[in-house]
């Protein structure tokens, strides 16, 4: 129809379709309800609970702490479906209860809510019974003892291995035993029968040689870097939303216009999704895999700006301006072009994605103080379109990079997102 002319579609390039995916993660990781929102309204997931599952499932860049408090959201139908798809991607078939458990808690962190984590324990039981048949056959109760012993399990972790007990004061093999005499039975009898002594005797010394852990994310991974820094006014690090994008071994330029000495001032930067963090080692050594550092620099990333010179005795030189007036700009100069064309690249992105994450922030909060439908009085939240108000406005690009004849001295990291213009496995050395 002539008279009614075609909307205009926008299409979004690969890096700013990336840069929408990290942003998603960010607010899920700070707020997974919202996280989810801006997820489906920008079409990483549909609507149903078997797409979230999915996406949440071992994804890199979700917080697993996160993670596991949305599937245990309480009196929600959605949620639990989101649950039984999330659990049901687990193969717990052939292992001993304590194996299987020991393998779901790599994808998630128990909350701490004993209502929540029964519910998740009760998904996993009921998920491990469906594996597992012959096995859930010795059991009287079924799924239902499945379910008490994996509790059990859980409390046994946490009584062997909590810092704050003594030795004297852990539990030892023959309580444990005992505190599930008799448990084996089928819903609604008051009696039942013991579970098999060799079983339980299994599970305890399983548990006692090895603590069970969730499993890393990103946010293990800030928490190193956040413990190998030493400072008194050092910021904190660690939070759930905050993943390291890279690291890069640069020297630092107190003043561009004088030459220094070659390797001196030598700094490792620690570049954040959201901040720089510039650091001395103090005890580097090849022979050690951990190194020490102390706190030089910090900034935020939204509102900094970053640039590069060449001048006189800095072939590869660079600044990074943070976004307080006044500031005091930082200046470095990397070993080679490569080093440096990558590091302002993933600089750019990772201030791109900040600035771009505090539109969103501030155009939602907007939305949820002027919009309120009956629906988003229910549920709080705004409800999103995939319209442009929340896309990016001023994407950019970033550079193109030559090869380096030097070896390089930046690392992505593990978890970065493909947050640069350059994608690399990270080697661990330092």
């Amino acid at each position: 129809d002539t008279d009614h002319p075609r909307p205009q579609i926008r299409y979004y390039s690969e890096q700013e379709r990336k840069r929408q995916y990290r942003i998603a993660l960010n607010f899920f990781n700070k707020k997974p309800e919202r996280g989810v929102q801006l997820l489906t309204a920008w079409r990483f997931v549909d609507d149903s609970a078997e797409s979230l599952a999915n996406l949440l499932f071992g994804r890199r860049g979700l917080s697993k702490q996160m993670v596991g408090e949305y599937i245990a959201t309480l009196h929600s139908t959605f949620h639990s479906c989101v649950l039984k798809y999330f659990i049901g991607q687990i193969d717990v078939r052939g292992l001993e209860v304590d194996v299987a458990l020991r393998k779901a808690m790599q994808y998630f962190f128990l909350p701490k809510e004993a209502e929540k984590i029964d519910k998740i324990i009760q998904e996993f039981a009921q998920h491990y019974a469906k594996c597992n048949p012959k096995r859930t056959k010795q059991f009287r109760g079924g799924w239902d003892t499945i379910h008490m012993i994996a509790f059990a399990v859980i409390m046994l972790n946490t009584d062997l291995h909590s810092p704050s007990l003594k030795a004297s004061q852990r539990m030892q093999l023959e309580q444990f035993i005992h505190n599930l005499r008799g448990q084996d039975k089928m819903r609604g009898e008051k009696e039942g029968i013991d579970i098999d002594r060799a079983c339980l005797q299994g599970i305890y010394e399983r548990v006692r040689a090895e603590e069970i852990r969730p499993g890393d994310d990103h946010v293990a991974q800030v928490a190193r870097v956040d413990a190998a820094i030493v400072a008194r006014d050092k910021p904190r690090l660690t939070e759930t939303q905050r993943r390291l994008v890279c690291y890069c071994r640069l020297q630092q330029v107190l003043d561009p216009s004088r030459k220094q000495s070659v390797g001196s001032h030598e700094r490792d930067v620690f570049l954040f999704n959201d901040m720089l963090v510039v650091a001395k080692a103090i005890n580097r050594r090849r022979s050690s895999s951990h190194t020490s550092y102390t706190l030089k620099h910090w900034l935020p990333l939204l509102g900094a700006t970053v640039h590069e010179f060449t001048r006189g005795y800095y072939e590869y030189g660079l600044t990074i301006t943070p976004p307080a007036p006044g500031g005091q700009p930082l200046h470095f100069n990397a070993r080679n072009y490569d080093d440096r064309c990558r590091f302002v690249a993933d600089v750019l992105e990772s201030i791109r994605e900040s600035c771009q994450m505090e539109e969103v922030r501030l155009e939602l909060e907007m939305e949820k103080h002027t919009l309120r439908t009956d629906s988003q009085r229910d549920s709080g939240l705004p409800e999103i379109d995939g319209g442009d108000c929340l896309l990016p406005r001023n994407p950019g690009n970033g550079l193109a990079c030559g090869a380096g004849l030097i070896p390089t001295f930046r690392r992505l990291s593990f978890n970065s997102l493909d947050s640069g213009v350059v994608e690399e496995t990270c080697d661990g050395n330092s």
